[in-house]
């Protein structure tokens, strides 16, 4: 009886070894069918045999610990590469979830350069996603994106450009510059969105200034010059917007350093800005300077008048 029970406990431990060995080298066959999917650029492939290489070491316990934390460490990147591709296929929503979990598993193994990078593919995503959203005039929703872009990445500054493109389309000026200051912040000067952060903000002042002077507000005429003006060195058309405002509120001076200004940056017709400047040397009273800028009146709606200055009013020699 005594040798039939050894020869029983005996069976029992080959048989146990004998499934503890399958077992191992099942782990191990998937570690590498993983790592072979891997090399093969077949994610989902690659996701699913690391996935099996765990599940088989959970049953192993701490001797299959060494196994598992191979094929854990593989799995962020693996998930991050299967979120490029279904980005690049603009399957947005697809890719959020997948650079999710490549950032949430990356952070469970302590690996900052993984996640970050993760979570700033996720913005990318998010801002494309509100890039279509924005072009199909969708703009709450597209705010939601760029929002949820921020939230994955808050120093991801294209963003924010998008945002201040949306907040534009509302009129929402503070919004929108608010925004566009933020891309400058966090941007490198030379970055192009930076630069389109700039021009964009300056091209929207200008814009302002010169309807500003069509309803006659010249003190909010120069308020958005001098806020265009922080964007950007000028060119000529907000000189010569700065030279008409400055004119109507008396600041001849101002108006006459405004208007030489746009002189210079004019590459066409400058009649009007000469025009602009001899009514603002006529308020200074230099008539020598006055009788000069309205000879240089040649063309366009301002000309009789300036011939009538240098005619009649003024007398110039």
């Amino acid at each position: 009886m005594n040798k039939l029970k050894i020869f029983l406990s005996v069976t029992f431990l080959s048989l146990t070894s004998l499934m503890f060995a399958q077992t191992m080298n099942e782990a191990g066959e998937a570690l590498n069918n993983g790592i072979g999917a891997l090399k093969a650029k077949d994610y989902s492939a690659a996701i699913k045999a690391f996935d099996n290489c765990i599940s088989i070491c959970d049953q192993l316990g701490d001797e299959g610990a060494d196994l598992k934390m191979k094929a854990e460490t593989q799995l962020p990147n693996s998930y991050f590469n299967l979120g490029l591709g279904q980005y690049k296929g603009k399957k947005f929503d697809n890719a959020i979830a997948t650079f999710q979990k490549a950032s949430e598993l990356a952070a469970g193994l302590n690996d900052a350069k993984t996640t970050k990078k993760a979570k700033n593919y996720m913005a990318r995503v998010y801002n494309s996603k509100g890039s279509g959203q924005y072009k199909a005039k969708d703009y709450d929703n597209a705010l939601v994106s760029f929002d949820n872009a921020l939230k994955a990445d808050g120093n991801y500054f294209k963003a924010y450009y998008s945002k201040g493109l949306v907040y534009n389309k509302q009129k929402n000026t503070e919004a929108f510059k608010a925004a566009m200051d933020k891309v400058i912040e966090l941007g490198p000067e030379s970055d192009k969105t930076v630069k389109a952060a700039k021009t964009t903000v300056f091209r929207s002042f200008r814009s302002a200034a010169g309807k500003a002077l069509q309803a006659g507000n010249y003190s909010k005429s120069v308020e958005n010059v001098e806020t265009a003006l922080t964007y950007s060195g000028g060119d000529a058309q907000i000189f010569y917007f700065a030279t008409i405002a400055y004119n109507g509120l008396k600041k001849w001076n101002n108006a006459i350093e405004s208007g030489k200004k746009a002189v210079e940056l004019e590459k066409k017709s400058k009649s009007n800005i000469y025009f602009e400047l001899g009514k603002a040397y006529e308020g200074t009273s230099n008539k020598a300077e006055a009788c000069k800028a309205y000879k240089n009146v040649t063309d366009g709606p301002n000309l009789a008048a300036a011939k009538h200055k240098v005619t009649e009013e003024l007398k110039c020699n």
